[in-house]
């Protein structure tokens, strides 16, 4: 079973003396590696707004290939990558993963997304990150046992498909996390988070996406939220509440799908604003920072996929194929994952889709 919507065009560059496409992965993966490098964000800048949402992306495929999913058509969840992907689905579809990182970070994904009619499409996406296995201390620095500190965040899109290929979407928001400290303290809930889609496929079998994701509806068109904190680390101090917000977050991405010695590749790149000030825009570089990633995608075999990526100086690589059973095709997808240059081995990613 192949997710291509669009077959790729054949290539010139194809000839009978080509042997394998191996050979194009070692410059393309060093170059990638060393743009993303140059633009890597600094994950601990987005750290107290919740930027998991953004930084850690959504899907086992788009994973593989570098968390590149903005402009890519099979993305799932659509309804977090990008809403104007839903109408172009042909049957409904059901995909789920799960993962396990290193210092004890878990994650999970499940989707659902379907075309309604001829030019529309709905999806719904529920997204899992935490800890499983966080020591806890109290103000003496007292062992007082494990948190597990769990987040979800759920994505409900619809598209709209204006021409054979161009689409709209909107997707709404909604976010609950609990740090497992006890009496709901840092405990949040938020519901109303908006992002919006646009996606255009060109000729050559070129694609764009641009997504606008955590807006607000309030004077700084923000995606808000409130969190009741203590005065002081032992719990004891005086309880308030604190305002916080989703980063408004601007990604730009490309795709480009073509026929090289004789396999259908898939080049794609994003390149992400997160604007980490609270207002409706700020216009001091200072308070933006930017991201890239880039991602390749080769169908070596009959229903084979072989994924490399880079995720700002994060190095993906990932692995598909997709069997039938009782003659419904399974896609099976795996990741691996290399943090802070090589330091983090990620083994832990598989996933599975299916159409229906």
């Amino acid at each position: 079973m192949k997710f291509t919507p669009h077959p790729p065009t054949p290539s010139p560059l194809e000839g009978k003396g080509s042997k394998t496409p191996s050979l194009l992965f070692f410059p393309l993966f060093s170059f990638f590696f060393f743009l993303t490098s140059s633009f890597a964000t600094d994950s601990e800048i987005l750290a107290g707004h919740e930027g998991w949402l953004d930084r850690m992306g959504a899907g086992v495929v788009e994973l593989g290939r570098g968390n590149t999913g903005t402009a890519f058509l099979e993305a799932t969840p659509a309804a977090y990558w990008n809403p104007a992907l839903l109408p172009f689905q042909r049957k409904p579809q059901v995909a789920m993963g799960a993962e396990i990182r290193s210092l004890d970070r878990n994650g999970s994904y499940l989707s659902f997304q379907e075309r309604l009619t001829g030019n529309l499409g709905v999806g719904l996406g529920i997204l899992n990150r935490g800890d499983f296995n966080v020591p806890a201390y109290d103000g003496n620095e007292n062992y007082i046992g494990t948190a597990r500190p769990q987040a979800f965040a759920s994505y409900l899109g619809v598209g709209l498909r204006t021409s054979r290929n161009n689409a709209f979407g909107a997707t709404v928001l909604w976010y609950a996390g609990n740090l497992d400290l006890g009496g709901g303290y840092g405990d949040l809930n938020f519901v109303g988070g908006l992002n919006l889609g646009w996606y255009h496929r060109f000729p050559d079998s070129i694609s764009a996406a641009v997504v606008i994701r955590n807006l607000g509806i309030n004077e700084h068109l923000s995606a808000e939220f409130e969190q009741t904190v203590f005065s002081d680390q032992t719990q004891s101090g005086f309880q308030s509440t604190q305002t916080d917000f989703f980063p408004k977050t601007i990604i730009v991405a490309g795709e480009w799908r073509k026929s090289l010695f004789h396999f259908p590749w898939i080049f794609a790149g994003e390149v992400l604003d997160y604007q980490l000030k609270n207002q409706i825009f700020a216009s001091n570089p200072a308070s933006h920072t930017q991201a890239v990633r880039v991602g390749v995608d080769c169908e070596l075999a009959t229903r084979t996929h072989l994924r490399t990526g880079v995720d700002r100086g994060d190095i993906t690589f990932g692995l598909g194929y997709t069997f039938l059973w009782n003659r419904r095709p399974i896609q099976f997808d795996y990741a691996l994952l290399l943090e802070r240059g090589w330091m983090t081995f990620n083994p832990y990613a598989i996933g599975l889709k299916t159409v229906f």
